[in-house]
């Protein structure tokens, strides 16, 4: 199988200051990320998200896309882990930082899904996943390898 017509919107976040600090103190503590005055005499000129936070918000949305489809036993594939498991991601880019009160819109696009030989009712996925500002520039981009059920319809 190849994979789907395009990128998919999967959701859209914006990122505040309040939020952006919250993350950064308890994951990725580096002065631009959470001091004011050391992000502006930065090379951001200011502060700025953690990669890191772009990443999992992604993750976040992609899961909420992708729920368990109504009315299936709660032993489901579907149910039990509606987006699979993950074999790790590749080509992790950040071209251009997210600041307080950017909106970021998220995207995933299959490159490529096979059944899986080994586990019936799975498929092996091949994604490239990205999101961007308002201002249509590219904030991250990953390639992500991974098996989930076979969909449903």
């Amino acid at each position: 199988m190849t994979g789907s017509e395009g990128p998919l919107e999967i959701g859209r976040f914006t990122f505040t200051r309040d939020e952006i600090l919250r993350f950064a103190r308890d994951f990725d503590p580096q002065p631009f990320h959470v001091d004011e005055a050391a992000a502006a005499a930065s090379h951001f000129g200011g502060l700025v998200a953690s990669g890191w936070h772009t990443v999992c918000t992604w993750m976040g949305l992609f899961v909420r896309a992708n729920g368990a489809a109504a009315g299936l036993p709660p032993d489901h594939p579907a149910v039990l882990s509606p987006v699979g498991v993950g074999f790790g991601l590749e080509v992790l880019k950040w071209p251009a930082p997210v600041r307080a009160d950017d909106t970021i819109v998220f995207f995933t696009e299959v490159l490529e899904a096979r059944p899986s030989g080994t586990r019936p009712g799975w498929t092996i996925y091949h994604r490239r996943n990205s999101a961007r500002r308002q201002d249509g520039t590219e904030v991250l981009s990953f390639e992500l390898r991974h098996m989930a059920p076979a969909p449903t319809s």
